[in-house]
């Protein structure tokens, strides 16, 4: 409620044409809904628009006409099978490719102001139809006046006004769902939407994606069947991305007559490899329109601005859980994803290893090739929220990584035998890891970090001593019953007071009405004052006793059914439909 009083006069201006905009989708009735957990529309137009197109064509439609804020976090959406379910998944993973686009005349302003010249300065060509368009950015073939051939990524201008405004709404809609929906606590709604902040303002700045590019680069230098375009540093800044034009056919719109797919799909997996486990850095978002093949047969990588860093440490343990699912050991697998989470909370680790353990047995009658990656990390990803924790974006980016590429093989060469496939690359990371010269490595690295940890006890152990001998020893205590407790306290103390100054204020204006009275046209002006003042913090202590201590809070799962979408199963129920 606060954060409405403090909202900027742009907000609300964007906040009424985004109500204009969900009432023209169907979505008018939406508060009414949340607030009883019950679907309901009283507009016949609305309950037939929703019967024609159905709920997940709805929401990529509404998303779409909201801007690219919400196209960006749709994108984020349908990759997120722990929130949402398959048929919107499926639905607004096309936000990535079906935006408008915008007129070339528009584009050549944003490159004039970028180059501050005409574009006619460095460019001889350029194509006016755009190769792509996307919720960011719109890209086009070019020439330069040396003969080069590039594609030139222009950014949508007035972008950053119009995202930073639906940002301060999106995390007034997170405190909402915080106090609104049960698993709010896990999800942890404003995390996420400053996590998704700072996501989108670095893809914003187009000198990050340049940068990874040439990392990307470097790092491929000596791979001859891999290529990655060359970035033109001089022409390219925060809104203009400049690069050189690879010829090339999508993955998988190849011809078969002329290309080795399946030699292809080695080069993907080998590049994929040294990504994660070589160099640290890989590609987040390899879906087939970023993988090019050229007419040499070469694959070319596009599109750098989403990226993911492993360390050392992630490296291994990533390894150790790979081992640990392909040899189907549950106790293992526990022990790792709760290393690699971070709990919410005390959890019963062998209620989790039982649960992790019946998951395991139904892939114990398969073969390995025949394990659909994809249903595994979702049910794994699945149980660990169930449990309370969350999965860094990191590794979670990796697997959405992983489960694509399988995505692509099995699309590509439904008969290849993955597990074969992979075993070379498995067998060289293990003897890379675990040769005796890593072995040694590692050996040298423990011992000096345990004689400096033997090294720092004594002075810890004394500075310990030394604070509680002087009182300086502070030991916290943290229980959520009692801060609850003194949260509720606290409303209640506010409330009181809010109450006390109310009635404050209507004795008051009587008492000004009869000594002083002022009045313009016959009305009281004394009482419109004081009337108003009292009207307005009963009002707001009436909002706040609301949201915080009656409103219940509601299942994720009923919003989605608000939408039609259905609860989705859990893994396991009959009739579950797999992941994209």
């Amino acid at each position: 409620m606060f954060g409405i009083i403090g909202t900027s006069g742009q907000d609300l201006s964007r906040l009424r044409q985004i109500a204009g905009i969900l009432a023209r989708h169907g979505y008018a009735h939406l508060a009414e809904n949340l607030r009883t957990g019950r679907d309901r529309a009283d507009n016949a137009a609305v309950d037939e628009a929703r019967a024609v197109l159905g709920a997940p064509v709805r929401l990529r439609m509404l998303l779409q006409e909201l801007g690219p804020t919400f196209v960006k976090l749709g994108q984020v959406l349908s990759s997120r099978p722990d929130l949402v379910p398959t048929e919107f998944q499926v639905e607004l993973a096309q936000l990535q490719d079906n935006v408008g686009a915008l007129p070339v005349e528009a584009i050549r302003e944003q490159l004039a102001a970028a180059w501050r010249c005409d574009p006619v300065t460095h460019l001889a060509f350029f194509d006016e139809r755009p190769l792509a368009t996307a919720s960011i950015a719109q890209v086009h073939r070019a020439r330069l006046h040396d003969g080069r051939e590039v594609v030139v990524k222009v950014q949508r201008p007035g972008l950053e006004p119009t995202i930073r405004a639906d940002l301060d709404l999106l995390y007034l809609l997170a405190r909402l769902l915080e106090a609104t929906i049960e698993e709010a606590g896990l999800y942890q709604p404003y995390e996420v939407i400053a996590a998704f902040e700072r996501a989108i303002l670095e893809e914003l700045d187009f000198t990050i994606e340049a940068r990874n590019g040439r990392a990307f680069a470097a790092h491929f230098a000596q791979n001859e069947r891999l290529v990655v375009p060359e970035i033109v540093t001089e022409l390219s800044g925060r809104v203009v991305l400049v690069m050189e034009f690879i010829q090339g056919t999508k993955i998988t719109n190849v011809d078969r007559s002329v290309i080795d797919v399946e030699e292809v799909l080695h080069v993907v997996l080998d590049a994929a490899f040294q990504m994660a486990f070589v160099d640290g850095l890989f590609h987040g978002d390899p879906h087939p329109g970023n993988i090019l093949v050229t007419p040499e047969g070469k694959v070319c990588l596009l599109d750098y601005g989403l990226v993911g860093r492993l360390t050392s440490n992630m490296q291994q343990t990533i390894i150790q859980l790979s081992l640990a699912i392909a040899t189907r050991d549950a106790e293992a697998v526990t022990r790792l994803v709760y290393r690699i989470g971070q709990p919410e909370e005390r959890m019963s680790l062998a209620s989790f290893r039982d649960k992790v353990s019946d998951m395991m047995a139904r892939y114990l009658l398969r073969s390995l090739d025949e394990v659909d990656a994809a249903s595994l990390l979702n049910e794994l990803l699945d149980l660990a929220l169930r449990y309370k924790i969350r999965v860094p974006a990191d590794y979670a980016l990796l697997a959405k990584s992983a489960v694509t590429i399988e995505g692509i093989i099995r699309q590509l060469a439904p008969k290849l035998d993955i597990a074969r496939t992979i075993l070379p690359y498995a067998q060289r990371l293990m003897a890379d890891r675990y040769s005796p010269e890593a072995v040694g490595r590692l050996a040298l690295r423990s011992a000096v970090t345990l004689l400096d940890s033997a090294q720092q006890m004594p002075l810890i152990a004394h500075q310990i001593v030394t604070d509680l001998e002087s009182g300086r020893l502070t030991v916290r205590v943290s229980n959520p019953e009692l801060d609850r407790m003194s949260r509720s306290l606290n409303d209640l103390g506010t409330k009181v007071f809010l109450g006390m100054v109310t009635m404050a204020l209507i004795l008051g204006t009587f008492f000004v009405l009869a000594r002083y009275p002022w009045e313009w046209h016959g009305v009281n002006i004394w009482a419109v004052i004081g009337g108003g003042i009292a009207l307005w913090i009963v009002l707001m202590v009436v909002s706040w006793h609301f949201l915080y201590t009656r409103l219940k809070k509601i299942s994720a799962r009923a919003v989605f059914r608000m939408f039609g979408g259905g609860a989705r199963r859990r893994p396991g129920d009959h009739g579950r439909m797999s992941g994209p």
